[in-house]
């Protein structure tokens, strides 16, 4: 790969799907022995997009372990290179990279007519090397054959029997699975939707009773991915870690170092803070807050009571109108949905989240039946995506997404102040923005307060639930255009005794109200 020139690399940049980063990496002439120099700064400066920048980083990362390991074997066969140089000399760096499978294994077998059939040993047990190094690499590449892990005795017995598990045995399911995936990614533990989706396909498809009962496709995906958030390991210069945090703990286009981290946090202390809060015992609970925040594993319990503990100068900055950012750097911990969630519980003594659910669940039929919504692009794109799945929950989650993104439309509101379907935010107040919303590999749901981004957000369930909760914690005005239909939710959610009804599902001169 050092040897490669320019052409050659966006030429590899197309094979691995990268055909957009084509055009910079010629303009600023990167070559192979370029493309192997780059650091973390270098990347953000080429690439834009923060999924480009992590698939870049680790191609090239993975081409030098792979190189290393190579080199390192090679150097053993040193001796024997002379006498069988088909041996070692067999794979080029090039070769190494294609990520689609190992080089082919007939370029390290000894001709058996070499040396009219004499064969060191030594050579033999170098060749042997060779090949655990090179079948060790092919099954560490993920493919949709993905096979499923020899689980305990326990849990065989109970899915030879096809019994649904209870809430420990699928703890346990989950364990050995994200224990296996680990396996396969060569410990990262930052695995992508795609491999999530191979995963909870393979187990379905052994065993599909697990289907049932509730225990669906999106259940188990849900469960093996925070399995793995709270596995993540503590490295505070990993880059892979960094990235992650910037794409879903913090703002993005940022970028934390370890030591960029600490001196935020003494930039953060040495800024001015209000009056009311200078020599107060509160100061230390800031203090511990944002410190905890910087970190990979944190505390919840301690953060839920030092929040618990704040939580009325925060009202009081709020109620101040205090500046978002300023409210944003004292509390950070605002950014994150289930804190989010939980101040919203602390002042309305409601859980938002399950309620937003019960909502969706109940109302996304009718939504979609009103005859408002029948040509809208969300609908028909709605419907054309109903007919490549079969899966009950894959569809339930669709319709209760399209009937989220189509409230306004129901209500003759302002769609662009309540979501963004596939467009920048435009809106100052909380809004949704949402990317490929039918689109299970690459779905993509963040909450936008002040046209930057609060928080990244799983689904949009949860994502109505964050612009709910933010109009109340951060108590921001209802623009009007969007108020009938923020209205309508909070009636349910707060269960009064008239809540506002949707439209009836008639044709075009359909007015009449009907509560569901």
């Amino acid at each position: 790969m050092e040897s490669w020139s320019v052409e050659q690399v966006c030429n590899w940049l197309k094979q691995r799907n990268l055909g957009e980063l084509v055009p910079k990496f010629r303009e600023e002439e990167v070559s192979g022995a370029a493309l192997l120099a780059l650091n973390d700064r270098m990347v953000q400066q080429l690439v834009k997009k923060i999924g480009h920048q992590a698939v870049l980083m680790d191609l090239i990362k993975k081409y030098q372990q792979q190189k290393s390991g190579l080199e390192s074997l090679t150097y053993c066969c040193e001796p024997a290179s002379q006498k069988f140089p088909e041996v070692v000399s067999g794979a080029t760096d090039r070769q190494m990279l294609n990520s689609s499978g190992p080089v082919e294994q007939n370029k390290y077998q000894c001709s058996a007519e070499n040396e009219k059939g004499i064969i060191d040993h030594r050579v033999l047990k170098q060749k042997k090397k060779l090949k655990t190094f090179f079948a060790r690499h092919k099954t560490l590449q993920w493919t949709s054959s993905y096979a499923l892990p020899d689980f305990p005795y326990d849990v065989k017995c109970i899915l030879a029997e096809k019994k649904c598990p209870d809430h420990s045995m699928r703890i346990r399911i989950i364990e050995f699975l994200q224990a296996d995936m680990t396996k396969y990614l060569e410990g990262s533990l930052y695995p992508n939707s795609q491999q999530y989706n191979i995963v909870v396909n393979a187990l379905l498809q052994a065993y599909p009773f697990l289907d049932e009962d509730g225990n669906g496709f999106l259940l188990w995906k849900r469960a093996l991915k925070d399995r793995f958030k709270y596995v993540r390991r503590p490295i505070e210069d990993d880059e892979q870690v960094l990235r992650n945090k910037c794409k879903f703990g913090h703002r993005r286009g940022q970028s934390r170092k370890s030591s960029f981290a600490e001196n935020k946090l003494d930039d953060v202390q040495r800024q001015e803070e209000p009056a009311h809060l200078k020599g107060s015992a509160m100061d230390l609970h800031i203090k511990w807050l944002n410190q905890e925040y910087m970190k990979t594993q944190r505390n919840w319990e301690e953060v839920d009571n030092r929040m618990n503990v704040t939580i009325e100068i925060r009202r009081k900055m709020i109620s101040n109108k205090a500046p978002l950012k300023d409210i944003l750097r004292l509390f950070p911990f605002l950014r994150c949905p289930y804190q989010l969630f939980r101040e919203f519980q602390l002042l309305t003594h409601m859980d938002i989240y399950k309620k937003t659910v019960e909502i969706l669940e109940i109302y996304s039929e009718n939504i979609l039946s009103l005859y408002v919504v029948r040509n809208n692009p969300i609908n028909i794109m709605l419907q054309e995506n109903l007919k490549r799945h079969a899966e009950e929950d894959v569809l339930k989650y669709m319709k209760m997404t399209a009937a989220c993104l189509l409230l306004p439309e129901v209500f003759g509101d302002d769609s662009s102040l309540f979501a963004a379907v596939n467009e920048e935010v435009k809106a100052v107040t909380p809004v949704m923005e949402v990317k490929n919303p039918f689109n299970m590999n690459s779905c993509e749901f963040a909450l936008y307060i002040e046209r930057e981004e609060l928080a990244q957000l799983d689904d949009c369930t949860m994502a109505l639930a964050a612009l709910v909760a933010a109009f109340h914690v951060f108590d921001i005005p209802c623009p009007k255009r969007i108020h009938r239909t923020l209205n309508f939710l909070e009636s349910l959610v707060f269960e009064v005794r008239k809540p506002a009804s949707l439209p009836t599902p008639g044709g075009p001169g359909g007015t009449q109200a009907s509560s569901i």
